[in-house]
């Protein structure tokens, strides 16, 4: 299962510039990555340590509805760890 999706920094709200640093974002504290979903269709939002595992999670960014800049994959596997790709 595959769910659209933004993110954003939990401290200030801004959007995370790129994928490089939302992979550092999410190694340094998956509590402060703000997941969410972008249509009705995909309605969770939470940090990145919520994510439902095994779900898929596309993300846009910087912005899914102002700037789409690069793309990546979002997912947290049985043993906790969240990857991305």
């Amino acid at each position: 299962m595959y769910v659209n999706v933004g993110v954003s920094n939990r401290s200030d709200g801004t959007d995370i510039p790129t994928k490089t640093a939302l992979k550092a974002a999410i190694a340094a504290n998956p509590d402060n990555v703000v997941v969410y979903g972008t249509s009705d269709f995909s309605p969770f939002t939470g940090s990145a340590d919520n994510l439902v595992i095994g779900v898929k999670y596309t993300v846009t960014g910087p912005n899914p509805y102002t700037s789409r800049k690069w793309y990546a994959t979002v997912e947290k596997l049985q043993n906790g760890k969240i990857t991305v790709k």
